[in-house]
């Protein structure tokens, strides 16, 4: 997610408050998808389908409606504070520390803006992770969850597979920025030099696949790495082992397409998702500037 020109003016406390906001609402939104996306990586035992309708369905089935965002709550909590530092960081790092906007610059405030948003809410996503594979549904509660996890694996485990998760949100960020600012500059303007809604989300799009595409072997060693000797994964990862190494065995063991299972169901989210955020996002800050 990028802000638009449109924005780039807003106030600190206007780019928080709205990018937290537009975070939520859109992650809120594509929660069931989330869901079954982590089952897939895990090669979760009771949901181990090729089909993502059926996968909701089962998951429909076996645990209603509320099954389907199951975890959301956490993702809730994390999203807003998460959201919020990255559209913060990245209007301030590209506004006040990077003296020219170039592709390059881009990349590195896009880069900078996700290493900081993932180190300030990364438990957050660690729980989001377990409750999400959780089906006997022995944690109703993430506090609950977190004081188990802080107990038991101490304050190393609530951020075990860190190491996967800022080494791929640094060309994730930089990537889906650094190309959303650049489609922006070739797709038409209306008469008031305004940029058309639609072409923008069809950008949005297009730089949020790409990344995720470069980034998604990282995000699969990220969620083994969390579910590790948790819940009903098929697989599970040596935790003494470094990301690169953990890549490289997933491959020989599972096969090139290992590393990209659930990449389908991050295609199908990312357009809507970056739909409601660009969107809530320019309308909680008209809103908030106005005020």
């Amino acid at each position: 997610m990028s802000p638009t020109s449109s924005t780039s003016n807003n106030k600190p406390i206007v780019s928080f408050l709205s990018g937290g906001m537009a975070g939520v609402i859109a992650k809120s939104a594509v929660a069931p998808l989330e869901r079954v996306k982590i089952l897939y990586q895990i090669r979760s035992e009771l949901y181990s389908l090729d089909s993502i309708h059926k996968s909701i369905q089962k998951i429909f089935r076996n645990e209603g409606i509320k099954g389907l965002w199951r975890g959301n709550t956490t993702t809730v909590a994390r999203v807003f504070p998460y959201a919020a530092v990255q559209f913060l960081s990245y209007e301030t790092i590209k506004k006040s520390v990077l003296p020219y906007e170039t592709s390059f610059t881009l990349f590195l405030a896009g880069s900078c803006a996700g290493g900081c948003a993932v180190l300030a809410t990364y438990p957050l996503d660690l729980l989001r992770a377990r409750l999400a594979i959780d089906v006997s549904k022995t944690y109703t509660r993430p506090y609950d969850l977190f004081r188990r996890t802080l107990r038991n694996e101490g304050f190393r485990g609530i951020y075990r597979g860190i190491q996967p998760t800022l080494l791929g949100i640094l060309p994730y960020g930089g990537i889906s920025f650094s190309t959303f600012e650049f489609l922006k500059k070739k797709i038409p303007r209306n008469d008031k030099g305004e940029l058309i809604s639609s072409y923008k989300l069809i950008c949005g799009g297009v730089a949020g696949g790409l990344a995720q595409t470069v980034s998604y072997p990282l995000d699969v060693v990220r969620r083994r790495m969390q579910t590790h000797g948790y819940g009903d994964g098929k697989v599970e990862v040596n935790l003494k082992k470094g990301t690169i190494e953990t890549i490289y065995i997933i491959y020989k063991r599972e096969g090139l397409l290992a590393l990209y299972k659930g990449l389908s169901i991050n295609y199908i989210k990312v357009i809507p998702t970056s739909a409601i955020a660009f969107y809530t996002y320019e309308l909680f800050s008209s809103i908030l500037s106005k005020l």
